[in-house]
């Protein structure tokens, strides 16, 4: 599942138009892409069923990166001549024929050795885009209640994990990984925050929001001392906690016509680059990317895109006030 030749094969059948298409799939998987959408069901369509989704994201988006770091191997285009280079793969010293001896072997030790040694992350093994893909699209399905978004992810995800290895970014077995992640990750959130994602009746209590903010308190303990937990996104789950506690003291009402929603849309967008553009500037001027600006960094974008949003929006008067 780590053979080259699988790439090769996708790539020898491709054309420009398969090319441009495949791209196109590839970059609809970046994060900025689901922000958007997950911004858009918040406050166009039902927040409380959205605030699981963000919660699902996050935590996929945090286990495929520790997976990553672990595992550390490399991706098709880095280790093999033959495979086509896309824009996004990193100059490495290639080995020749890097990839599995067999379709059950792993790659080979002086490719896995090389890109290691590179020290710069970025490894290939599982899909982060395979991962993510499949947790928004099942978590969006299970707490919006729609059947037609699995009907999707059906398709989507296994097109998405096509792209993937026509680029030449993943080996088969990386998207098969990613796959896993996303499915197990996606369980794991159906039962995290089942009570947050609840349509009718109050919103919820303390203790319906415990297994959220028992995540964040042991992710925050290990943080500083694992290297592979990446900041930002614990930092974004710390945030959705923080904003779930102070939306529901006071939960804003779903609805409104198309105009309020789309200014919600447009509000919650504003304020999340706001936010991270400001962050971004502030962690520049600090010297660096450190661990801890980016975990504090990342709550405060998560908590303007959210708290922050529905707070603004109701001082805009873009909420219908309650009956």
């Amino acid at each position: 599942m780590f053979q080259t030749e699988i790439n090769i094969a996708l790539q020898s059948a491709g054309s420009p138009p398969v090319t441009w298409l495949l791209s196109a799939v590839t970059y609809l998987g970046y994060m900025p892409v689901y922000v958007t959408l997950v911004v858009t069901l918040a406050f166009a369509r039902r927040l409380r069923p959205s605030l699981a989704v963000v919660g699902g994201v996050l935590l996929t988006a945090l286990v495929t990166d520790a997976a990553k770091d672990s595992v550390a191997f490399p991706r098709p285009d880095e280790v093999d001549a033959r495979v086509a280079r896309s824009a996004a793969a990193r100059p490495l010293a290639l080995v020749a024929r890097g990839g599995g001896a067999s379709f059950w072997s792993l790659p080979d030790p002086a490719a896995v050795a090389a890109v290691r040694e590179r020290g710069t992350g970025n490894y290939g093994f599982p899909s982060g885009h395979v991962s993510v893909a499949t947790a928004f699209l099942l978590c969006t399905a299970w707490f919006h209640r729609s059947r037609r978004l699995l009907a999707f992810a059906a398709l989507w995800v296994p097109l998405m994990a096509l792209s993937r290895m026509y680029l030449g970014r993943h080996f088969l077995a990386d998207v098969l990984g990613g796959l896993a992640i996303g499915i197990a990750v996606s369980a794991a959130s159906v039962v995290l925050f089942r009570g947050l994602a609840a349509s009718d009746g109050p919103w919820p209590e303390a203790r319906a929001m415990r297994p959220l903010w028992l995540l964040c308190l042991v992710l925050l303990a290990a943080t500083p001392f694992s290297p592979m937990l990446n900041p930002r996104y614990v930092g974004g789950l710390v945030g959705l906690g923080l904003s779930c506690s102070f939306l529901s003291a006071s939960p804003p009402p779903d609805g409104g016509d198309k105009t309020r929603r789309a200014k919600r849309v447009f509000v919650a967008l504003a304020l999340f680059t706001v936010a991270f553009a400001g962050t971004e500037g502030l962690a520049r001027l600090l010297g660096g990317p450190d661990r801890l600006v980016a975990l504090v960094s990342s709550v405060a974008v998560a908590t303007a895109a959210l708290a922050g949003t529905a707070a603004a929006c109701r001082r805009l008067g873009l909420y219908e006030p309650r009956p």
